[in-house]
């Protein structure tokens, strides 16, 4: 596993994952591994940075990735780059999530193909990044005051949850699906805030940082972070 390397950005501790290939998803992709599956398969939204990681992998150890997404005019930067890594993209004609995890699912008619789950969200894989989340706060040498991040699938808020005493503020900015529905037994959590991100999913956010930062995703939480954050040491999760 590659140890976490964090920055200070505008007065903030900022875990830079960016700098790993496929962002904080990759430290899961050998345990998601399977010597007896030789293509993966994974349903994203184009945004998403788990594809990246995925397509990466496979490209090195020799097998092959297969990611569905939407289909769009022009293909967005995410989906060049899992091409660019050797992935079969698919892409759906009008293609909301849960058309793109059907059409996903049914590829998967073969034992040798496997279907990952979205966001790479088993309790195993939440625990390796719990362990990560540790390794952090070992490096600051305390727990800070306040952590902040993008919530997606809700792996990432999930395994800081773990990871953490309740004496830590956990700030969660909603960017896309609804955090209740998809993680309901995390909203009821007294040390954990979500903050819905005032616009859609597609809307960029515009303010410019000296790291590089996921504009649909990673930057809209770090934006409300700069505008939200309490005192003493917080800490933002940039994962790709």
């Amino acid at each position: 596993m590659n140890y976490p390397i964090i920055k200070d950005h505008y007065g903030i501790k900022v875990v830079r994952d960016d700098l790993l290939p496929g962002g904080t998803k990759s430290i899961l992709m050998e345990s998601i591994d399977d010597p007896a599956i030789t293509e993966f398969v994974y349903a994203s939204p184009v945004y998403g940075g788990f594809q990246i990681a995925l397509a990466m992998y496979c490209k090195r150890v020799g097998k092959r990735a297969t990611i569905f997404c939407a289909q769009r005019n022009i293909k967005h930067a995410n989906t060049l780059k899992c091409i660019e890594n050797g992935a079969n993209v698919i892409e759906v004609p009008y293609g909301y999530l849960s058309v793109v995890e059907k059409k996903a699912r049914e590829y998967c008619n073969k034992p040798h193909i496997k279907k990952i789950v979205f966001g790479a969200s088993t309790h195993e894989n939440k625990l390796l990044i719990a362990e990560r989340v540790k390794q952090v706060i070992e490096l600051l040498g305390k727990e800070p005051n306040e952590i902040w991040c993008a919530v997606g699938s809700g792996t990432l808020i999930s395994s800081i949850l773990m990871a953490v005493s309740p004496n830590v503020k956990v700030v969660g900015v909603q960017v896309g699906a609804d955090f209740k529905t998809m993680s309901p037994n995390l909203s009821i959590i007294p040390n954990l805030s979500i903050i819905k991100y005032p616009k859609p999913f597609d809307k960029e956010s515009k303010i410019k940082v000296d790291f590089p930062s996921t504009p649909n995703y990673d930057l809209k939480a770090f934006e409300l972070c700069l505008k939200q954050k309490g005192e003493g040491t917080i800490l933002f999760w940039n994962v790709l």
